[in-house]
């Protein structure tokens, strides 16, 4: 399979993940492949949907140097989360975000400060994260792509077809002159 990332507009970013109802070899082997390519990439998040895997499976690994708001570093986390859902969500933040599936593309878009997600570790252990700062705004991140919402959809309509617009006649360029 190829698993290169996918660019916008690929359906896949635009489409709900299938939940994984397993949790053996073929599990690890998606999580191995999404860190490999996460890394590869210089990504800190990576949905499954990114590299083609249809499935609710996001990787993260915060310990690139990032800050939060107050700019003091935080601790970093790596963690596979399976059949991930935010079920709670507190205040608001500004968040200025690029997403390996829209290369170049740099916007400031409103997050929740802090949430509350619930999901499986890759044995399939239910696990809880009540966390802000840093890793909230990867956790929404990742979530949306797993739910096809892609970041551009926190932009109001004009500034989203104008990122948009922009965005496709740079991918367009860029592969002319390849």
């Amino acid at each position: 399979m190829d698993y290169r990332i996918r660019t916008w507009p690929d359906r896949i970013l635009k489409q709900k993940m299938k939940e994984v109802d397993f949790f053996d070899e073929k599990l690890q082997n998606y999580i191995d492949i999404m860190f490999k390519r996460m890394y590869e990439e210089e990504g800190v998040g990576l949905a499954a949907n990114q590299i083609g895997i249809p499935y609710q499976i996001l990787v993260l690994d915060t310990n690139v140097k990032k800050y939060d708001a107050q700019e003091k570093e935080e601790e970093g986390i790596k963690m596979a989360l399976i059949n991930p859902k935010i079920v709670e969500k507190e205040g608001q933040v500004e968040s200025t975000e690029g997403c390996l599936s829209f290369p170049g593309v740099q916007i400031t878009i409103p997050r929740a400060e802090r949430v509350k997600v619930i999901a499986k570790n890759e044995k399939g252990e239910d696990i809880e994260i009540d966390t802000d700062g840093f890793l909230a705004i990867v956790l929404q991140h990742e979530i949306d792509h797993l739910n096809g919402i892609p970041f551009i959809n926190h932009l109001p309509p004009v500034k989203r077809r104008l990122v948009l617009d922009k965005y496709l006649k740079n991918k367009k360029q860029t592969a002319k002159a390849r």
